[in-house]
């Protein structure tokens, strides 16, 4: 199964009301450049249009982070807090993280009145989002040990063929792709595994003896559970492709492991500010752990 992680830049628009429509703001040269991975705090992540709703999501920032704290206790019985708030189109894309009883980051979407544009309208999330995220959190608890031994083989791999990872500021701030690592994050059709999701939603005190059994229940060999391993190089260019191959035999023999299909890639030393993400450019290899 072959994973790739494009990012699309889009053209940036200078805001009006300049003194100089040559001068850009510091917001707006960060969105368009890009970072060294291993300096990559968030700067420049942006949506499309959220220069309009910027001055609005500042006023209600609160009342932004509340409505995304509500919607995430009500809709899916977590307690999250947040990490940060982005302006968007109309709104506020709110990331937000949950450390217990499950760890992950995702985002929701808190928009403004379309009648009245200081009162806060809706709050949604992209379709599956949340739930993947629950399920990758879940999957994480039931697997403690193993995910635990996967942090550690990870940074074993990076300090040995000299690569470099997210950092922790990037991954709660800009990084809402569910239960994730330094190099790493769980990517899931939720649907595949309901028998844990709606025990969790049942009860979000459920065993990790008990989402084991019902993990198993659903898929057998973990064949729906797939883990992308993303690596940098330390330098803007990529490297050989037996370096990933080489990460990949690695893998393959390592023992204790979670589960799952292992896309592997390795990318360039740069993260495209405005996305979080590198450019897509990469070589890669796959494995399977079962």
């Amino acid at each position: 199964m072959k994973k790739k992680i494009i990012g699309l830049l889009a053209s940036l628009l200078l805001l009006g009301g300049c003194f100089n429509l040559n001068e850009k703001t510091e917001q707006e040269k960060a969105q368009e450049g890009t970072t060294p991975v291993q300096d990559y705090v968030g700067q420049g992540y942006s949506f499309v249009d959220g220069d309009k709703s910027a001055e609005q999501v500042k006023k209600h920032k609160k009342e932004i982070k509340q409505e995304a704290i509500n919607y995430m206790k009500t809709t899916y019985k977590t307690d999250v807090k947040v990490n940060n708030v982005v302006p968007a189109r109309n709104g506020a894309v709110v990331i937000v993280e949950s450390e217990a009883p499950i760890q992950f980051t995702t985002s929701v979407i808190v928009t403004f009145s379309l009648n009245k544009k200081d009162e806060i309208g809706i709050v949604t999330s992209n379709e599956g989002e949340v739930e993947q995220a629950i399920v990758g959190g879940l999957y994480a608890k039931a697997y403690e040990t193993e995910f635990h031994h996967l942090n550690e083989f990870g940074e074993k791999l990076a300090k040995k063929y000299d690569l470099e990872g997210y950092t922790k500021e990037a991954l709660i701030k800009a990084s809402p792709k569910g239960y994730q690592g330094k190099y790493y994050f769980i990517t899931v059709g939720f649907d595949d595994y309901l028998s844990a999701y709606n025990a969790y939603l049942s009860n979000n005190q459920v065993s990790a003896e008990k989402l084991r059994t019902l993990f198993k229940k659903d898929d057998e060999t973990s064949k729906n559970m797939t883990i992308v391993m993303n690596f940098f190089s330390k330098e803007d260019k990529l490297p050989k492709q037996n370096v990933v191959d080489s990460l990949a035999e690695e893998f393959q023999q390592e023992p204790d492991l979670p589960k799952g299909e292992y896309p592997i890639n390795l990318f360039k030393n740069f993260i495209v500010n405005r996305v979080g993400l590198p450019d897509g450019e990469n070589i890669e290899a796959n494995v399977t752990i079962n």
